[in-house]
């Protein structure tokens, strides 16, 4: 009886490490399945979390771009406010200015027709006041000889004095010199073959450069264009229609008003009489 029970605790014993073999195989298969999990729910977490930081980046690139742009929006407006306040302030400094610069035409315009009355009575200068310019009219006759671009004593001579009206009351005034010819070009002896074209556009160069370089006109206000003979006064159908035709042409007008000059004028203190004003109104304020 006691072997038989002998023999059964044996038996038991040696299935025991078996049983805890199994047990451990278990246990392991278990684990490094939950491990596997483990690491597929992290792997699957990592590639989450790299989506959204992905996606984020996307949106702060976004709202960069959105920025940027916006900030181009408000500088735009901000030029766009600052151009219509500087052209108001234009507009505003100009218009002052029309009739004080009409004024001083009126005037330059009596002051040349008694300096070159001369040259008026003998149809060499035409003077004319336009609504915003002073034009002057010089004759071909008395400024060059026929076909050649060198000045005349006589032509030299009315520059000069044009020019002393120029620097004086017309100061703030642009001079666009503009030259004419007319559809006949009579051969100069010795002089090279040329076009109404190259002739125009030489003979004003060399009125620019007389008003310039001799008579001291700033050269920022000059300007220098031939037109050849395809703006007539009146039809070349004959030899004093065309004597009419030659001619150069000073127009004067007024410099145009910058947005700087404007936010310098608006910026400019004022002036000693104004203040003048001021201060006896204020005395007068305080006396009351």
């Amino acid at each position: 009886m006691d072997d038989a029970r002998r023999e059964a605790a044996l038996g038991r014993w040696r299935w025991l490490p078996w049983g805890l073999l199994a047990v451990t195989v278990a246990v392991a298969s278990t684990g490094a399945w939950l491990g596997s999990r483990s690491l597929q729910a992290l792997e699957a977490r990592d590639a989450q979390l790299e989506r959204e930081a992905a996606e984020s980046e996307a949106h702060v690139a976004q709202l960069q771009t959105l920025r940027q742009a916006m900030e181009g929006r408000l500088r735009a407006l901000e030029r766009q406010q600052q151009a219509q306040e500087w052209g108001g302030a234009a507009a505003e400094l100009q218009a002052k200015g029309a009739e004080a610069q009409q004024t001083r035409r009126e005037a330059a315009l009596e002051t040349l027709g008694r300096t070159l009355k001369d040259a008026l009575k003998a149809g060499d200068v035409t003077l004319a006041l336009e609504d915003d310019a002073l034009r002057v009219e010089v004759s071909e006759r008395i400024l060059f000889a026929p076909a050649t671009t060198r000045l005349t004593p006589e032509g030299a001579a009315v520059l000069k004095q044009a020019a002393a009206v120029f620097r004086g009351p017309l100061a703030d005034h642009r001079v666009a010199v503009a030259s004419h010819t007319d559809e006949v070009l009579p051969a100069a002896p010795g002089a090279p073959a040329t076009t109404a074209w190259e002739l125009s556009a030489a003979r004003a160069v060399a009125v620019v450069r007389q008003l310039g370089e001799r008579e001291g006109l700033a050269p920022e206000r000059l300007s220098a264009t031939g037109h050849a003979a395809y703006r007539p006064l009146v039809p070349d159908d004959s030899p004093p229609h065309r004597a009419s035709n030659r001619r150069v042409t000073l127009r004067l007008s007024p410099t145009p008003v910058t947005p700087e000059s404007a936010a310098v004028a608006r910026t400019e203190p004022p002036s000693r009489s104004l203040k003048r004003q001021a201060n006896a109104k204020a005395k007068k304020t305080a006396q009351r």
